[in-house]
């Protein structure tokens, strides 16, 4: 559905993904260079998702999904008039991003699992070995892959969709990427139905995002607390300390953002188009747009908050004034 602020969307889409792509760079190249020496594989963990979420940044400019909210429905579509990709991979690209919004939720509770158990000196979980190397890096994945199946079987096209697009102008025979959710279609005669294969597909996925969610809140909170323990009890000396703590709580920015930019809008969403039945357009163009805010800023606490790599961008800065 085209609209007059269409352009204006796009290119802040675009800026604000510049933005993240130039900032996630930065920081795999701090984490490369400038972190501790005793971080072993959660320094690979950290760059697991500045790597991640380049990737995303790629994909979102490639793509410049639309996000389309009306009445009960929710699609996600990508127009080959917008995209930089070949029409015959829309369909595809479409699926991996979806996935990756997955991704970007269920990333940061296997962080949090991870700290936890390198603080409670649980070291079959923590030490360096091609098994935990595996498991901590593909948890993400597979759990997102999952997610994707559902995405892939139950919001697919079907005649109730595709009665929608006709009404917001798109042709049957039209071709661009699309997965989406339509609750409750109307029928010929006006009547509302139910489409019990657009609950089926919401519920999974959405039961497979809050567990990782419940996942990431749990292990958070015993982060903080092994963190109080391991500092009270440890001879580490203050600087050490301080760096533990910056990194718990850069984490812990680094993991609101998505909820706030991605999961809430998200809620609205489905809030809306579920329980309201009246969602408008302008709820999937608000969520077309808090997706490339989080990608713009959150590598940017790990950036601001971890000592050695503050340091090093004053350091620059500095010389640059010189």
């Amino acid at each position: 559905m085209y609209s007059d602020l269409d352009p204006i969307y796009n290119e802040f889409q675009r800026s604000m993904i510049g933005i993240g792509m130039i900032a996630n760079i930065l920081l795999i190249n701090l984490i490369i260079f400038r972190s501790p020496k005793d971080l072993g594989l959660y320094k690979y963990l950290m760059i697991y998702i500045s790597c991640f979420e380049l990737f995303y940044a790629v994909l979102e400019f490639l793509m410049v999904p639309e996000l389309l909210t009306l009445d009960s429905s929710f699609y996600v579509m990508v127009d080959p008039k917008k995209s930089f990709l070949p029409e015959s991979w829309l369909q595809a690209a479409d699926l991996i991003y979806c996935g990756s919004f997955a991704v970007s939720l269920v990333i940061f509770g296997c962080q949090f699992a991870y700290r936890y158990h390198v603080l409670k000196g649980n070291r079959s979980w923590t030490a360096s070995t091609p098994l935990n190397f595996v498991f901590w890096l593909t948890t993400p994945v597979a759990l997102a892959s999952f997610y994707s199946y559902f995405v892939w079987v139950f919001m697919q096209r079907n005649e109730y969709t595709d009665k929608v697009l006709r009404e917001v102008g798109y042709c049957n025979d039209q071709k661009f990427g699309f997965l989406g959710l339509i609750f409750y279609p109307k029928l010929a005669n006006g009547t509302q139905i139910v489409n019990w294969d657009s609950f089926i597909g919401v519920s999974v996925t959405t039961g497979t995002l809050l567990a990782s969610e419940f996942t990431m809140i749990y292990f958070a909170y015993k982060c903080f607390q092994a963190t109080r323990i391991f500092i009270i009890r440890s001879c580490c000396s203050p600087k050490s300390r301080r760096l533990h703590w910056q990194f718990f709580y850069a984490l812990v920015a680094q993991t609101i953002i998505p909820i706030l930019f991605m999961q809430i809008p998200m809620t609205l969403i489905y809030t809306s188009t579920i329980v309201l039945r009246s969602s408008i357009p302008e709820i999937g163009h608000f969520q077309s747009l808090t997706i490339p805010i989080y990608l713009a800023i959150d590598a940017l606490p790990t950036i601001l908050i971890v000592r050695p790599y503050r340091d090093t961008q004053f350091k620059v800065f500095a010389t640059v004034d010189v």
